[in-house]
């Protein structure tokens, strides 16, 4: 009990300094646990703790699309706009803006006279200095390929490759591992692509009809010096494209990593 209440006032106070989404059944989603996971790791590196924050009435908001969670004043490392949200939800007046996900969050943000650095990229493709290929891979069974369903898919489309399916609701590690041992993924979560590339196995967008707009996606890849975002509607599709070897990304993860807010934990 002593201990339950302790953990609750513990991530209460990390809620208050670093924004991460997480469903009602509290199930971890990929592309929105790494928010926590991944700015805990970050910040490892100089021996702080999200809760080491020295204002606690701002807070940084990270991973995913998740802008309309900003506060005025808060921080933004790789954020991205959501374009299925009204804009009336965006309230905040200005914000210190370290990197955004893309060129088209950027551009909103500009037109709200709010000035973005070019630092551009999803925080996740960090995940592979944090959680190594060479650790990770022929600890199970390589497959050919792997389809990364969206949390709201219809799951009916999906018959014939169930034994191929992997949810992008469980935490980083077993969710990486299954990536890193295929060959190719096809996925309909922005962040079973976004991975992927940031272990060099190629990956092609499903549009699953899951409600997602297509801002995001083209977002990314935006940021990431493409100007279209190849996709397929099935899966046996996506068996059928070319594969296209994903960018090398290793050095836009340094420049991420390098523009981390880290003064506001006191530190460089």
């Amino acid at each position: 009990m002593l201990y339950h209440l302790a953990e609750n006032v513990v991530r209460k106070q990390e809620k208050q300094r670093v924004y991460w989404w997480e469903p009602k059944n509290k199930k971890p989603n990929i592309g929105d646990h790494v928010a926590y996971d991944l700015v805990n790791r970050v910040l490892a590196q100089k021996g702080k703790l999200i809760s080491d924050k020295l204002d606690s009435s701002k807070k940084l908001v990270s991973v995913g699309s998740v802008l309309h969670f900003a506060n005025t004043g808060d921080a933004i490392w790789g954020t991205g706009l959501n374009k299925k949200i009204d804009d009336d939800k965006n309230r905040f007046r200005s914000l210190d803006v370290r990197a955004v996900r893309g060129p088209k969050t950027k551009a909103y943000l500009n037109n709200r006279g709010i000035d973005v650095p070019d630092v551009f990229g999803d925080p996740a493709i960090l995940l592979p200095f944090f959680y190594p290929k060479a650790l990770m891979e022929g600890q199970v069974q390589k497959r050919p390929y792997i389809v990364i369903n969206h949390m709201n898919d219809e799951m009916a489309q999906y018959k014939g490759h169930e034994s191929e399916l992997v949810t992008p609701m469980q935490y980083p590690g077993s969710f990486i591992e299954a990536i890193v041992n295929s060959e190719f993924v096809i996925s309909s979560s922005l962040h079973g692509v976004i991975i992927a590339e940031a272990y060099g196995v190629p990956a092609v967008f499903l549009d699953s009809n899951s409600g997602e707009s297509m801002f995001k996606y083209e977002d990314y890849f935006g940021g990431t010096n493409r100007s279209s975002v190849p996709k397929v509607t099935s899966v046996d599709e996506g068996l059928s494209v070319v594969r296209q070897t994903p960018p090398d990304l290793s050095a836009q993860a340094v420049r991420l990593y390098q523009a981390f807010p880290f003064d506001l934990w006191g530190t460089k």
